[in-house]
């Protein structure tokens, strides 16, 4: 597994001078910050809890569909 250091990461300044970064290698890993250091510091934390969570979510038996197979024709209206 990759370390947070070896992500990635895409930073960008808006218009009141907050820093904000993306992880584009994990949809959804946002973080900002203040300062360019910060915004560093709080990416890694976001790296490591999206990493976390995914573990998680893999480590977690997927159930069966309850309807699995099960094929439900329905007559038309007007028939």
């Amino acid at each position: 597994m990759k370390k947070p250091e070896e992500f990635e990461i895409n930073y960008f300044q808006d218009e009141d001078g907050m820093f904000n970064s993306e992880v584009p290698a994990i949809r959804g890993c946002y973080a900002w910050g203040k300062t360019l250091k910060e915004c560093y510091r709080n990416t890694v934390e976001a790296i490591e809890s999206c990493l976390e969570a995914r573990e998680k979510i893999a480590a977690t038996k997927l159930r069966k569909p309850r309807y699995a197979g099960l094929n439900i024709y329905r007559r038309p209206v007007h028939a």
